[in-house]
């Protein structure tokens, strides 16, 4: 599914801006475009299951309709808990 694979490579990205700031991703926020090919709620269903196979725990989800957006599907900003001190 195109959906599965889009959420995957949103997801690890939004994971490893987290990492890189020694941090854990709390939320995402998402902008569909003209060309996101699907709705909010069909994404966001997908990245439910997407966090639920991961065993990732409770990671938002916020998504902005924006038809006047022409591209597809593009991670705005990403929430990140406080840093770690290991």
């Amino acid at each position: 599914m195109h959906e599965t694979g889009l959420i995957r490579n949103l997801l690890e990205t939004a994971m490893a801006t987290a990492r890189s700031h020694g941090s854990e991703l709390r939320a995402v926020t998402l902008r569909l475009g003209a060309l996101a090919g699907g709705s909010a709620n069909h994404l966001r269903s997908h990245f439910e299951v997407e966090i639920a196979n991961r065993n990732l725990g409770d990671i938002g989800l916020d998504i902005i309709e924006d038809p006047d957006y022409l591209g597809g599907v593009e991670i705005v900003s990403v929430d990140l808990a406080e840093p770690r001190h290991d």
